[in-house]
C-alpha cells in the first residue's frame, strides 16, 4: 500500500501532463491564414472609407477563402471557427445590402435623406438585427412604406468587429 501511495503523485502528474498536451487547440492556424487575412482586409477597407465596390470586392474575397475550407477543417475547434467565419460574412453582407440600398434609394424620395428604404432585400436584416423603422407615407397612392436610420450600416460594421473578436478568441490569435 505504501508503494501506491509514492507512485500516486507520479501517476496525477502524468495525467495532467497527458491532459495539458491533448487540450490544447486543434487548430491549424497556418491553414487559415488567409481567411484571416482576407477578413481583416474587409475590417481595414470598411475603416479606411473605401468605396462600395471595394468593400464588396474584399468582402468575395472572404467568401472564397471561406469557401476553400469548406471541406479540410475537420476537428471540432476547426468547425467551430469555420462556422464563426460564415456568420462574419454574413454580417458584411447584411451590411452591403444596407449600403447597396442607401445609395439605390438615395434620390429617390425626399423623405430618404439619411435614411433607407426597406425593400424585400432589406426587411430580413430588420428583423434579424431588430432595428427600428420608420413608416412614412407616400402621397400619390396612399401606400406607407418603412425605412431604417442610416447609421444602420455602422450597426453592422460594429456587429462585424465583435464577431471577429469572437474569432480571434477562437482560435486564439
Amino acid at each position: 500500500m505504501k508503494e501506491w501511495k509514492s507512485i500516486l503523485p507520479v501517476f496525477v502528474i502524468f495525467c495532467l501532463f497527458i491532459l495539458a498536451c491533448s487540450s490544447g487547440p486543434s487548430i491549424d492556424k497556418g491553414r487559415f491564414a488567409r481567411l484571416s487575412l482576407a477578413a481583416h482586409e474587409v475590417k481595414k477597407s470598411v475603416a479606411a472609407g473605401e468605396s462600395y465596390s471595394q468593400v464588396t470586392d474584399r468582402v468575395r474575397q472572404l467568401s472564397v477563402e471561406i469557401e476553400a475550407l469548406q471541406d479540410s477543417a475537420t476537428a471540432g475547434d476547426e468547425k467551430r471557427l469555420l462556422q464563426a467565419y460564415e456568420i462574419l460574412l454574413s454580417i458584411y453582407r447584411d451590411g452591403l445590402v444596407l449600403w447597396k440600398y442607401k445609395l439605390d434609394f438615395a434620390f429617390f424620395d425626399s423623405q430618404l435623406k439619411g435614411r433607407i428604404y426597406v425593400g424585400q432585400d432589406v426587411d430580413p436584416i430588420v428583423e434579424k438585427y431588430r432595428l427600428p423603422t420608420e413608416s412614412h407615407l407616400y402621397k400619390s397612392t396612399g401606400q406607407y412604406w418603412k425605412s431604417i436610420s442610416g447609421d444602420s450600416i455602422q450597426l453592422m460594421w460594429r456587429h462585424a468587429d465583435s464577431q471577429l473578436k469572437v474569432i480571434d478568441n477562437i482560435a486564439n490569435y
